[in-house]
């Protein structure tokens, strides 16, 4: 089995593929979380699905480096896997047009190599994190930049934290434009405001790219706000576990 780790700000996601497919959890992201403890949680997890196969192969994607070496040891000490850590010096398949290259976090190249693959080029990549980034590949295969906003839970947080009288609120509810009391207005602001925001910035990507981009959504809260999203073409909830296992596999030259 191979193991895919996916670290972000909020949430982390472990993955194991076997028999064609993924097994995925995510779970908050701890930077005080060492190894040992991480080893422990994996094997709860695998146990809790009857996943008992050994693994033999760990791809990492990070954008918390406190956690790169717990997770370096994870590999190491407890799996007896060398893991591989996505970076713009590996071989990519693309080339990055960033500045400078190493800059560009692990998941938007994990994601713009699976984009790729599954819907060649050019593509757009709508990731719907902690924040909400947008990655272009052109036709010449070139990752060639992207857009960072913050995500609508970020905003959420952010409002009910440094204002007196807004309240946190669950994104789950009536969503409308004009919005009959607080909550609704502060869905509306932010859901709706952020759909506006994704969908213009689609549209300038596909002046440089062209209207035959296609464009892909993935992330936690994609299957809450892709759908709002008309050029929004497909909403892959495993993409950048996908861009994990085809690095591995072309660099290691082996199938899972």
């Amino acid at each position: 089995m191979l193991l895919g780790i996916d670290v972000g700000n909020t949430h982390t996601v472990l993955g194991v593929y076997t028999s064609g497919r993924w097994h995925a959890w995510r779970v908050h992201t701890n930077p005080a979380r060492t190894e040992d403890e991480h080893y422990i949680l994996l094997r709860t997890l695998l146990e809790a699905e009857g996943l008992n196969q050994p693994i033999t192969g760990v791809a990492i994607c990070s954008v918390v480096p406190a956690l790169e070496e717990p997770l370096r040891q994870l590999a190491r000490r407890w799996l007896g896997c060398e893991p591989l850590f996505v970076s713009a010096e590996l071989d990519l398949g693309i080339k990055v047009d960033y500045n400078p290259p190493s800059s560009v976090g692990a998941d938007r190249l994990a994601n713009a190599v699976a984009g790729v693959h599954y819907f060649g080029m050019p593509v757009i990549i709508v990731d719907f994190g902690t924040a909400t980034t947008l990655d272009a590949v052109s036709r010449e295969g070139v990752y060639v930049g992207g857009a960072i906003l913050p995500g609508v839970e970020l905003m959420l947080e952010s409002l009910a934290g440094r204002t007196a009288r807004l309240p946190r609120i669950a994104l789950e509810g009536a969503c409308q434009a004009i919005g009959k009391s607080t909550p609704e207005s502060l869905r509306s602001g932010v859901l709706l405001g952020s759909v506006g925001a994704i969908e213009y910035l689609i549209q300038q990507f596909k002046q440089v790219l062209g209207e035959q981009a296609r464009v892909v959504a993935t992330g936690g809260l994609a299957p809450r706000l892709a759908p709002q999203c008309p050029s929004i073409q497909h909403i892959e909830p495993m993409l950048t576990l996908e861009g994990l296992r085809i690095l591995w596999e072309r660099l290691n030259r082996e199938a899972v």
